[in-house]
């Protein structure tokens, strides 16, 4: 944990003792009975293997559908044997991943203390009443809204004070994880009010859950058919639809649009002296110069095997040219350490086109850039060019001293 910022530290290790304090409270106030074993054991097979299937979003976050099985254990279960189906569940999925122990040991405790919070909760609208009726289900809701919203909190503050990332961007907080975490809560706590009603027809809660597991692979399926596996860059399929988007709307408001086009060159030598393998380290290291140089609403794209395309939305053909030359000094820095101990040199050219003044579709913006890496390769190559009708009027090769080149390996 000496890798955390110090207020990071501190606050881990609140959580990890407000979790001790109040999971043992939790166990004194309410041991466990021996009668709910058999539910216990249940819960427990249930949320061990929900835990090893996780669900990535293309934003790097990742959703269990495990949250259900902790939330009914907590409506439906004493402290103890709800502390003990969290630690499990984690432990056996340790087995399989290794995460930093800080990370899983901060995560255990943020579902003791959520569980034992929402179970408090739900306790307090059976004290004395039947287990159906309305008032357990709006105790159920409320027990769930405070087990999502607690949870969520916690995260936040947990990456804020990690990351230096405002609660605002971290992510918990939006609708769409919110949302997703209720809809979870909601089918818990479905199936734990049928379990205290007609336990019976609690099998028709699998229903819901599988939907709702798919419904989470949705995104990353959507994500993995509009990007290209090797450089995780935009394929040329979804660049063309926000292509025709984005200049429609270049169109309709008289707002200036400009298409990029790099090519790295002498591709060919790099896997014939080097290996392919080079080869798409290479690229791979490409992408990533490129995507480091653009703004968030920039959409770059593996074009072909060598060769990138740049959607660059309200930016002049000046402001390009700026971001252009920023790509190519980037990637003239690259350096790739090969077993041999070589290191191929690293460069691209690159063509620039406007919209509209080289052309008013994406295919003809495209077109005119590749014309301009023509250019820039016709030049010596490693270079940037604007695209020009004739030759003689080419906008002069933008070309600046390099930096110092980059060690990696």
């Amino acid at each position: 944990m000496a890798d955390l910022p110090r207020p990071a530290r501190l606050y881990i290790a609140t959580v990890l003792a407000a979790a001790a304090l109040l999971g043992l409270g939790g166990v004194l106030v309410a041991p466990p009975r021996l009668g709910l074993a058999p539910v216990a054991v249940v819960l427990l097979m249930c949320a061990t293997i929900a835990q090893q299937f996780k669900v990535k979003s293309p934003k790097h976050q990742s959703y269990y559908t495990t949250t259900i099985f902790f939330f009914a254990a907590a409506v439906l279960l004493r402290p103890a044997y709800v502390i003990l189906i969290i630690l499990a569940a984690h432990a056996v999925e340790l087995l399989r991943v290794r995460y930093r122990w800080y990370i899983q040991a901060f995560n255990m405790a943020n579902f003791v203390i959520c569980a034992i919070a929402a179970g408090a909760i739900f306790g307090m609208g059976q004290s004395g009443h039947g287990a159906g009726g309305g008032r357990a289900a709006l105790y159920a809701a409320l027990a769930g809204l405070t087990f999502v919203a607690l949870n969520h909190l916690l995260t936040a503050l947990v990456i804020m004070w990690a990351r230096g990332v405002p609660i605002s961007r971290a992510g918990t907080m939006d609708w769409e994880n919110l949302g997703t975490d209720l809809a979870l809560m909601s089918v818990g706590a479905l199936g734990s009010l049928l379990w205290l009603t007609n336990p019976w027809l609690v099998p028709l809660c699998l229903g819901p859950l599988f939907l709702i597991y798919r419904s989470l692979l949705v995104p990353t399926l959507k994500e993995e058919a509009r990007t290209d596996p090797k450089t995780e860059l935009a394929n040329m399929k979804h660049w063309n639809q926000v292509a025709q988007v984005e200049i429609e709307r270049a169109r309709r408001f008289g707002r200036p649009l400009s298409v990029v086009l790099a090519d790295f060159d002498l591709l060919r030598e790099v896997n014939n002296r080097h290996g392919h393998m080079m080869g798409d380290q290479m690229i791979r290291r490409v992408a990533d110069a490129i995507r480091a140089a653009l703004r968030e609403y920039d959409v770059p794209a593996r074009f072909g095997g060598d060769e990138f395309a740049i959607l660059m939305p309200e930016t002049t053909l000046g402001e390009a040219l700026t971001v252009a030359e920023r790509i190519r000094r980037e990637v003239e820095s690259i350096v790739l350490k090969g077993a041999d101990g070589a290191s191929p040199a690293a460069s691209v050219s690159i063509g620039v086109a406007l919209f509209p003044a080289h052309g008013g579709t994406a295919s003809d913006l495209l077109a005119a850039a590749d014309r301009a890496v023509y250019q820039a390769k016709a030049r010596g190559r490693n270079r940037v060019c604007a695209f020009a009708e004739r030759e003689g009027d080419a906008m002069p090769a933008i070309r600046v001293a390099a930096p110092a080149r980059l060690e990696a390996s």
